[in-house]
Order: structure tokens, then sequence, then C-alpha cells
């Protein structure tokens, strides 16, 4: 004769299919299974809404700068500055994407041209009872910077032959830390190399750039680095470093279009 425990699972065993099948379902649900964590948003532009969130310095009024449908347009004959009116400190990353268009400029020696995808971060006006860059008026030289503490990274500046990182310290030296050029545009300086498909611009084609600032740790002391396309062109580590302070796009006689821009804070380690 059959038992009764043999024909019918116990209290016990049944319990635990019910584990079992609950937890399947919740993880086929995204459940506690997911440690993928959404990072802060501290600031961000979808480019819908124009231009309040920017001050565009240029030096010659025929420049535009216009946000809609998603793209901040600029195009600009001579130089030109378009800062993000926020502050940013801590950890964090800036990312967004921006595309050359080729632009041709008449009476000049421009055909076609696409250059200079460069931006300044972490910039402050030293000594100053207020270090907010974006409360002088700048006349969108690049010179007029030279009394800031900036980065600076020239991507595919100098008509597309150098991409350079700077650490400007309030003088007219703006010392270059590193860089990559062409072998006709190359200086003692440029010390990564020559100039590559990774490192320069390509009509038409979005760029998506990267900048992290961050505090170094004693396991990872660096405190920037800069990706072009998920490829990381410079890693510096500054023993003096500028934590904190304004963001800026950064260009001179081009046309470029922005999109998605954000910065998001990163943990802390």
């Amino acid at each position: 004769m059959t038992s009764s425990a043999s024909r019918f699972p116990s209290w016990r065993t049944a319990a635990h299919t019910l584990l079992l099948v609950s937890l399947t379902a919740l993880q086929a649900c995204g459940g506690d299974d997911d440690d993928t964590v959404e990072p802060v948003v501290l600031a961000s532009d979808d480019f819908t809404q124009g231009t309040a969130k920017w001050k565009v310095e240029q030096q010659d009024a025929a420049g535009t700068v216009t946000a809609a449908n998603g793209v901040l347009d600029i195009v600009q004959p001579s130089g030109a500055t378009i800062w993000f009116k926020q502050k940013f400190s801590g950890n964090y990353e800036i990312r967004f994407t921006a595309v050359p268009v080729p632009i041709t400029f008449a009476g000049t020696r421009f055909v076609d041209r696409i250059s200079d995808l460069n931006v300044f971060w972490n910039a402050t006006l030293p000594g100053a009872s207020n270090p907010d860059p974006t409360a002088v008026a700048y006349d969108g030289a690049l010179n007029s910077y030279n009394p800031l503490y900036l980065y600076y990274v020239g991507f595919g500046a100098n008509s597309n032959t150098t991409t350079r990182l700077r650490r400007n310290d309030g003088t007219a030296a703006r010392p270059q830390i590193t860089g990559y050029a062409t072998a006709e545009s190359a200086t003692a300086d440029d010390k990564a190399g020559g100039l590559t498909a990774d490192t320069s611009l390509v009509a038409n084609t979005p760029t998506r750039v990267r900048i992290v600032s961050r505090a170094g740790t004693a396991a990872d002391p660096v405190t920037l680095r800069w990706y072009a396309n998920d490829k990381l062109i410079f890693s510096h580590t500054d023993p003096a470093r500028y934590a904190d302070g304004w963001f800026a796009f950064r260009t001179t006689t081009s046309h470029f279009q922005l999109k998605d821009f954000s910065v998001v804070a990163l943990p802390a380690e």
C-alpha cells in the first residue's frame, strides 16, 4: 500500500516550490536581481526650448546660436564661446554629441571647413569675489579668456590638424599638457603622437563626447578623462586639480550641431 506521504507532497515541499516560482517571476520582471542604478542628472538640455540655459559670446555679430527640434545649431565666422550657466562640482561627467557640418565662408580661405570642437570645463575667475566667468562680459576672442583657470580640449582644431589638452593657469601661456597633431602642425608639446581617425573630426559624422571630472584616489589617481566615441583620448592626474567651475563649448570659424547635452553625478569612490 502506498502511504499518503508518498502520494501527496509535504507542506514544506509545496512552500519551496511556490518560493522558486515567485523568485523566477520576480527576476523576469527585473526585480531585485537588477543592480543597475540610474545616474543622478545634475543638468541637461534637450534643445527644444531655446537658449535660456546658455550665454553666448561671439567675436562676429553675424554668428548665430539657435536651439530647436533637439539641436543646438552654431554657425560662427570667427571665435565664439557658449557657456552653460550652471556651476558643477564633485565627481561628475559631461555628455553631448557634436556633428561638424562643412561650411564655406565667402571671401576667406575656408572652404568646406570642419574644425574646432573645443570645450572649457571647471572654469573659474581666480581671485575674484565672484568666480563665475558667466558674470563677466568677454568678447569671444580666445585671448580674452586668458585670466581664467580652466581645462581646455581643442578637438580637431586648426582646420582639423590638432587635438590638444591644456590647463589654463590664468596667464597668456595656456600651458599644454599633451596633444596629437599632423606632422605639419606638431610641436614639442604634442607628446601623444600623430592625429588619428579617433582623434579628429569627420564631416557630418557625430562625435560623442564624455568628460570625466573626479577626485583622484589611491587606487585611481586620475582626475580627468576625455572620451570621443567611447575612446579614451586624454587621461591626466592633476596634483593641483581644478575641482569645480563652469562648462563652455568653444569654436571658431565653423558650423556645429550639438545634441543630447547632460551632466551626471558620478558615485563617490
